[in-house]
Parts: structure tokens; C-alpha cells; sequence
């Protein structure tokens, strides 16, 4: 076994030959060609014609989303620097039920080798520390390799070899590839990388993976490595943007997250568009961000979908600061926009707007809170619609933010809200609630209900099923 420098230590590397079907990052197919996306606090489901619907939501952060060989889908929930009980690894079965495969772990890279035993790539911060852990199918837990430097994405090839995408530190710091052949030997793949994120394999053993190709990342290119490791460019028709997953599927299309929308780059690297939360379900209506005169400076507005016609100007029509992005009506009739407006630098103040279609025009409808709120959104809602003396009272937080989070139907509409404060000392206080929104057919709406999050939910966990509290009004 070759071990680079001396850094690694590889144990115990066992292979069964049976099919196996390599996914890392937050994308994966399943074995009917349905493709799974982790965005967001949800786990999306896209038929092959690009249906979408929600598979799983309510949780923290899926990512290193991959399939066993029965059709479960498994994913990493928490970011990998949370603590150790706010990170574990889930498992669906095929009909959605949920259930904990291993508490205390969660990787922004998975995969299944060919017996079944799941390789998760484990990020704790500090490098002579960074492991890749071997789960056999009742959860089991060893370490097949100690001492990566910062192992991401992970995936096998159809010759059993797995490969890891040992993340630069910072983007443009450079970054390997490394291989792990089924006798357990390492060696580096692919070397002198400047940042390269999310990794794929098609049936044919070539391997794809994202890079950043500008110090701004305002570019990104597919790499594709033949199995000898020759590199070329698939394609350079991505744009800017950090959280980046990519699948390959049974007929050797890549597919490509690049968090608003999956693209879809066959064989020619000919790229479209599979499925893109910026159209609207109906495609009548696009979200666009156009670059100003800088490649941070985004202005947002609404154009007739496939064209550049203008229907709407969000940049114009509010103070943004920064978008944050979109979220459409299941029906098309409604969007909500959850954007940043200009505030004082040491602090965070995110809000949203709704519009409403009337005929062909879109109508800014009445906001969820209004300039009294100043920066205190969380508090001016609590006050208005939790009981007395159940809301906080502290005001001007450091951190005030109001985000649309989902529409469950095209009349009903989930606003999350969270606020931190200056603390005495070295805590922080904090808060947060969800609240339901019920639109008419008109637009005007009322919050129907309020949930409060408690402490050890988190500000972005999963609801406290003993406190929900009904809008009195």
C-alpha cells in the first residue's frame, strides 16, 4: 500500500462485486432515474420529465445525498462545523418514512461502496484530524482513512474505486483528487486544481468534477478526467455561485445544482435547462439576476419566461440591497422575495416582499410588517400575533431577519423569523418563530398561525410540537 508523505493510514478496503451506482454532493438518481436535490432545508424530488415535488423538508442542511442498493436514500443533515448534536445522518425509504441511521457525524460528502457500507468523509476543523468513516449497514462504525487534509465529495467508480475531493482551504488554494483502489492503495488522481467542489462518475469511469475558474467566483467550469486521469474541460457554461452538485445518469447526462436551477449537459456538453426554481411552475414567468456594473452587484427583476422582456423591476420597485432570492406560488399567481436592504454594516437585516399576478401585472400586496419594525421584525410580529408576555421584548437586534421559507399550497405561505441580540457577556440572546400566512383571492392575508422555536430546536431545527399558538384575530 502506498501511503503520499506518510499522512495517510488506509484499513481494511473489502469489495463484493454487485451493481453499484456512484452519487456524492447533494444531488443523486435513484434506480428509476428520479433525481434527488438537498437545497435549502428540503430534499426535492425531479421525475424524469422534471416534475418536482417535495420529498422531505424540515430539516437543517442536506447534503452528500446517495442511495444504497434498496433504494434508501441517505443524507448528511447539518452543516459539518455544527456540534456534534446538531449533525447526523438520515435515512429514507423509499416511501419517505424517516428514520436516524448514526447521530453525532454529518459530511458535505457520502457514498456506498459495493457491499454496502457507507463512506462518510468527516470535517472537524483541524486537518490531522479529518477522517473518512466506513458505516456497515447496521451502522457500525471504522475508520477507512485518517489524515486527509479537508475531504469533500466522495464517489465510487464501477471498478470499486473510490475517489475524494480534498477541498482547498480557501477557493484558489489548490486542491487533489485522491484515489483508493479496492486493495486499499491511495495515490493523488488529479493535482494542481485551484478549487474544485462537486465530483461524479459516469458508467464509463470518467470523472467530473466542478471547478472554480475566477478569483471571484464568478465562473465555473466542468473538468472530466478519463480513467487514465487525461483532464479536459467538459464545459465552461457555468456561472457564479459556491454550493455546487453534480450527478451523472444512467445515459451519461451530467446534471448540474447550481442552487436555483439544474442544468443538463450531455454527452455533446450541450447544456440546458432540466428544472429551475426561478420559472415559474406554469413557465410563464422567469426571476432574473442581471449583472450591474460589478460582478457583486446583481439587479433582480421578472421577465416573460424564454425572453427579455421586462415585466417587472424589483430594483426599482424596493430598496434592495442584496437579493436573496425567489420563491413562487405553487399556482404562479403569487411570488414572495426575500431580499436585503440597505443597513449598517456591522449588522444583518434580510425582509421579504409578496407579489400577486392581476391579469398581467404584478401588484406589491400589503407587507408582513412595516417601518415601525425597525429592525425589530421578529418582535413587531410576536407582539401583534403570539399571546402576551410569550414574545421577546428586546429591540434593535444585530441580526434581523424575515424569510418566506416555503408556499405549502398557492394560498398558504410559511415566514420564518429570527433575531439575535447583544448579550451580556459572552451569550447572545436569540429567537425565532415560523408563522402561516393565508392569502385570499384578492392578496390580503393573515397569519393563521405561530410557532415558536425553542432554544434547543435551534434557530433553523424543526418544530416544538407542544407549542403552537392560533392568531386570535
Amino acid at each position: 500500500m502506498n501511503k503520499p508523505a506518510g499522512t495517510l493510514t488506509v484499513v481494511g478496503f473489502v469489495i463484493i462485486l454487485t451493481s453499484i451506482s456512484p452519487h456524492a454532493s447533494n444531488l443523486a438518481f435513484d434506480a428509476a432515474g428520479n433525481l434527488f436535490v438537498g437545497d435549502g432545508h428540503s430534499v426535492f424530488k425531479y421525475t424524469p420529465d422534471g416534475t418536482k415535488s417535495t420529498f422531505a423538508n424540515g430539516l437543517r442542511m442536506p447534503l452528500g445525498l446517495c442511495f444504497d442498493g434498496k433504494g434508501n436514500l441517505f443524507v448528511s443533515d447539518g452543516a459539518a462545523n455544527k456540534t456534534s448534536s446538531q449533525r447526523s445522518i438520515l435515512k429514507f425509504a423509499p416511501d419517505g418514512t424517516k428514520s436516524t441511521f448514526v447521530s453525532g457525524i454529518s459530511s458535505f460528502g457520502m457514498a456506498f461502496d459495493r457491499s454496502g457500507n457507507l463512506l462518510v468523509a468527516d470535517k472537524v476543523g483541524q486537518a490531522e484530524k479529518n477522517s473518512i468513516f466506513r458505516f456497515t449497514p447496521d451502522g457500525a462504525k471504522s475508520t477507512f482513512v485518517s489524515g486527509i487534509g479537508n475531504p469533500g465529495d466522495l464517489a465510487f467508480d464501477g471498478a470499486g474505486n473510490l475517489f475524494v475531493v480534498d477541498f482547498p482551504v480557501m477557493a484558489g488554494s489548490g486542491g487533489p483528487i485522491l484515489k483508493f483502489s479496492p486493495d486499499g492503495s491511495s495515490s493523488t488522481f488529479a493535482n494542481g486544481l485551484h478549487g474544485p467542489d462537486a465530483l461524479a462518475i459516469d458508467a464509463t469511469g470518467n470523472v467530473y468534477v466542478a471547478e472554480v475558474t475566477a478569483a471571484d467566483a464568478s465562473s465555473h467550469a466542468i473538468l472530466k478526467f478519463s480513467p487514465d486521469g487525461t483532464k479536459s474541460t467538459f464545459t465552461s457554461a457555468l456561472g457564479a455561485g459556491w454550493d455546487w452538485g453534480l450527478a451523472v445518469n444512467r445515459s451519461g447526462n451530467v446534471f448540474v445544482w447550481n442552487g436555483h436551477a439544474v442544468l443538463k449537459i450531455d454527452s455533446s456538453a450541450s447544456p440546458s435547462t432540466f428544472a429551475s426554481d426561478w420559472v415559474s411552475p406554469d413557465k410563464q414567468w422567469e426571476y432574473r439576476l442581471v449583472d450591474g456594473n460589478s460582478p457583486e452587484i446583481k439587479f433582480p427583476e421578472i421577465v416573460k419566461a424564454g425572453t427579455t422582456q421586462v415585466v417587472l423591476d424589483l430594483d426599482k420597485e424596493l430598496e434592495v440591497s442584496s437579493p436573496e432570492g425567489l420563491i413562487w406560488a405553487t399556482d404562479s399567481k403569487r411570488f414572495a422575495f426575500n431580499y436585503s436592504r440597505p443597513h449598517a454594516r456591522h449588522t444583518t437585516y434580510e425582509t421579504v416582499a409578496f407579489y400577486q399576478l392581476h391579469g398581467e401585472k404584478w401588484i406589491q400586496l400589503r407587507s408582513p410588517v412595516d417601518e415601525s419594525s425597525s429592525r425589530s421584525q421578529l418582535v413587531q410580529l410576536a407582539k401583534e400575533h403570539l399571546s402576551k408576555g410569550a414574545y421577546p421584548r428586546h429591540a434593535q437586534p444585530f441580526r434581523d431577519i424575515l424569510q418566506m421559507r416555503e408556499w405549502t399550497d398557492g394560498n398558504t405561505a410559511i415566514l420564518y423569523a429570527y433575531s439575535v441580540w447583544e448579550g451580556n457577556g459572552s451569550r447572545e440572546p436569540e429567537a425565532a418563530c415560523l408563522f402561516t400566512l393565508k392569502f385570499d383571492e384578492a392578496g390580503n392575508w393573515k397569519i393563521v398561525k405561530t410557532h415558536w422555536m425553542s432554544e434547543k430546536e435551534g434557530r433553523r431545527g424543526t418544530l416544538r410540537s407542544d407549542t403552537s399558538f392560533t392568531n386570535p384575530h
